[in-house]
């Protein structure tokens, strides 16, 4: 389009925040990464990313508005932004119709198909945020309570709301029988054994492709609704932004507004599907150009309206160790979810004031 030249390297997601951070302590950091949705925030803190909405203002603010708001609101740290979102993944349920004919639409009835599944020596699978804060979030949120005030000045994780959240998650184990162990979602859908699951969105082709028999006969939907009447999921992704150390900024800036364009993102989903990857477009307006089943598409939309993701702090990645000790001891020792979550509380606390 322009005539610049881009050279793209792989690296793996294991070895990218590492990568990382030997490039910038080398002086020889890329111009543009694309990385985890809270590490703008960590290498910004450091001084190793520019601010985008500082040097591109106009630009950033109209590419905020054609953003999904949970997914902006992990991104845009202490009022700057440190990258723009390079794609999405989200939570979703996933479900049998044929053995659960209606998905389940709050946690009251979550509950009765977990009973019923139960009794059958059936029952629910997390197949990713198992025993750890990503799978725990969702009912945080949708209980009313969060990791951090709105400001991130405080924080909350130790909120009743938490708490009772805490609680009934560690049901879903305790009670319910949620396995403990790692099971794939393809596996169970396909058995029959767990014909509900929780799960990201990529799993979608991977039940098409690893457990093609069962085609017909499995649905996606939202989340079920908490006590808030919410039924807010998880949303990740990726971000991608430009380092201090670039010579090369404005042209950086040029390729990534490309990369967000409508356009680009319906071709980038196109070339996922077709070898087999799970891009999902950030840009609201793309979504009206994917070639995608329609009944699919207005689940996958209507999540992500009401979702979030991590918190929008430098150190939340090692921060979110002490929830997942939490969360573990609350399930696999029966400790008491007050005093963990107190306990994460001064862990998160101490972090913040770095």
């Amino acid at each position: 389009k322009t005539g610049i030249n881009v050279k793209c390297d792989a690296i793996s997601w294991g070895d990218a925040h590492s990568k990382y951070l030997t490039s910038i302590a080398g002086g020889v950091a890329p111009d543009i990464g694309t990385m985890g949705l809270t590490w703008g925030a960590e290498f910004g803190s450091l001084g190793a990313m520019i601010d985008l909405k500082k040097e591109y203002a106009s630009d950033v603010a109209s590419i905020k508005e054609e953003v999904f708001a949970g997914l902006w609101n992990s991104i845009e740290y202490n009022g700057k932004a440190y990258g723009i979102p390079f794609d999405m993944t989200e939570y979703i349920l996933y479900y049998r119709s044929d053995i659960i004919p209606k998905a389940p639409q709050n946690w009251d009835e979550l509950t009765k198909v977990l009973i019923d599944l139960n009794k059958n020596g059936k029952g629910m699978i997390f197949d990713w945020g198992s025993l750890n804060w990503i799978g725990y979030s969702p009912f945080l949120w949708q209980a009313g309570g969060d990791y951090y005030n709105r400001d991130y000045t405080a924080v909350t994780v130790n909120s009743p709301q938490a708490v009772r959240a805490m609680k009934f998650f560690a049901e879903l184990y305790r009670k319910y029988n949620v396995p403990k162990t790692k099971i794939p979602l393809e596996q169970g859908m396909r058995t029959g054994d767990f014909p509900l699951a929780i799960s990201g969105n990529w799993k979608i082709d991977d039940l098409r492709l690893l457990a093609p028999e069962i085609a017909g006969k499995w649905e996606i939907a939202t989340l079920p609704k908490g006590p808030t009447g919410k039924n807010t999921a998880f949303i990740g992704g990726r971000i991608v932004g430009i380092f201090s150390q670039s010579k090369h900024k404005e042209e950086a800036w040029q390729f990534i507004k490309y990369l967000f364009t409508p356009e680009v993102q319906s071709k980038l989903y196109e070339a996922s599907i077709a070898k087999q990857d799970a891009y999902l477009p950030p840009n609201k307006k793309t979504w009206d150009l994917l070639k995608m089943d329609t009944r699919l598409k207005n689940v996958l939309v209507e999540q992500a309206n009401d979702s979030k993701g991590p918190p929008a702090v430098a150190n939340w990645d090692s921060s979110a160790k002490y929830v997942d000790e939490a969360i573990q001891k609350v399930i696999l020792q029966n400790s008491d979810p007050q005093k963990e979550l107190d306990t994460a509380r001064s862990e998160l606390e101490r972090l913040l004031k770095k």
